[in-house]
């Protein structure tokens, strides 16, 4: 399966059998599978506030295949932990989404109670950064490019002198 589209493709064989509460021993049958389907990492996940089920997933795997984790639950746990365990990979995958909104909630907030952005205007991204990120000037390029043009409609106001300067 490696490298059927190229050096960057990687294949992930996500493992739930934790998150499903079939235990250590069921997910380490699933992702011995999964290596004989040939991917590149095993992503092990867990509902526990404690990493314990993902540290003894890592111990028993052996290093057979890179695991990822995604540890949202057990999030206390150090970074320190998950590279002596042999996790070679951690996705942190809705704190950032998260933190937005606790930003955004708080902003509003003060918009609604000050009823002004003036405010709040140096704590915001500003403009220049929000275009580079969605991509305006590459947008503006597209436009350019691939939308008709369009003339000024010049037709007077007055439906009459339209009558007459189109007979």
């Amino acid at each position: 399966m490696k490298d059927t589209t190229g050096a960057d493709f990687v294949v992930v064989a996500r493992i739930e059998a934790l998150i499903a509460g079939h235990g250590l021993d069921e997910a380490l049958v699933r992702a011995d599978a999964y290596v004989e389907a040939g991917p590149d990492a095993i992503p092990i996940h867990s509902r526990k506030a404690v990493a314990d089920e993902i540290l003894a997933f890592a111990k028993e795997w052996n290093k057979k295949l890179p695991i990822v984790i995604v540890p949202t639950k057990y999030y206390k746990t150090t970074i320190s932990v998950f590279r002596d365990a042999g996790i070679s990979t951690v996705i942190w995958a809705n704190h950032s989404m998260r933190a937005a909104i606790a930003g955004m909630r708080d902003i509003c907030g003060r918009i609604w109670s000050e009823e002004s952005i003036a405010g709040v205007e140096d704590q915001v991204a500003g403009l220049d950064e929000l275009f580079s990120l969605i991509g305006y000037d590459e947008l503006a390029q597209a436009e350019q490019q691939y939308l008709p043009k369009r003339t000024v409609d010049r037709r007077p106001s007055d439906p009459d002198q339209f009558q007459k300067l189109h007979k």
